[in-house]
């Protein structure tokens, strides 16, 4: 899946000139946590967020510096290192970005200009479309060999009991060595059947129950 498909844009940005107060109102009046920062060219220059400026506000009611403000400039306290990702880049590479470096958000640049923003919310949203979760249905695990044809082998399960697959994500087993989970979310509500066929062509279906005891 391309960034492309789940970013947000147009985004909302600021200059390093506006002010402290500038961003926590533009926050506060559209819910979001992150704001990408841009010169008079539109080029990403930093981007601050909920957080920075949770952690500026005590030294507003500090005497070490009396004027600091909200009236500062966002250039004093944005971070200018920021992570960012293209347009057709994909959602799974940059998900690395986001689980190694704790990123909250990730500007998205074309041609040297800001063209949109994945935050953590889009991430959450895209790994629930994947796994299908927000259509009704079932889910069933499989640990299954780690071979080449395997998921053909059970799609063709599937088509025998005209049962659709909404989705399919394997895993590593990291009980068995040599094997895989394959986790099926599909368009039935009872999956009784669908388990017994599976069985009956040799598939382990994983019992939840099992795990508890």
């Amino acid at each position: 899946m391309l960034v492309e498909r789940i970013m947000t844009s147009p985004v909302f940005t600021l200059t390093p000139e506006n002010t402290i107060e500038d961003a926590m109102d533009m926050m506060s009046r559209h819910s979001f946590r992150h704001i990408p920062i841009v010169n008079e060219d539109e080029k990403l220059t930093g981007i601050i967020s909920d957080r920075d400026i949770k952690l500026t506000l005590p030294s507003v009611l500090s005497d070490d510096d009396p004027e600091f403000n909200l009236k500062v400039p966002i250039s004093r306290i944005m971070r200018k290192r920021v992570t960012y990702c293209h347009p057709l880049d994909f959602v799974e590479e940059i998900a690395m970005d986001f689980y190694h470096y704790s990123i909250g958000a990730m500007p998205v640049v074309s041609s040297n200009r800001i063209v949109g923003i994945v935050t953590q919310k889009d991430m959450l949203n895209t790994f629930l479309e994947l796994t299908g979760i927000t259509e009704p249905g079932s889910i069933i695990e499989v640990n299954v060999e780690d071979r080449t044809g395997v998921i053909y082998d059970i799609g063709k399960v599937f088509k025998e009991l005209n049962i659709r697959i909404i989705s399919v994500s394997v895993y590593r087993n990291r009980d068995m060595k040599g094997y895989k989970t394959v986790v099926l979310r599909i368009q039935a509500m009872n999956p009784v059947k669908a388990i017994e066929k599976l069985e009956e062509k040799g598939f382990t279906v994983v019992d939840p129950m099992h795990l508890y005891q």
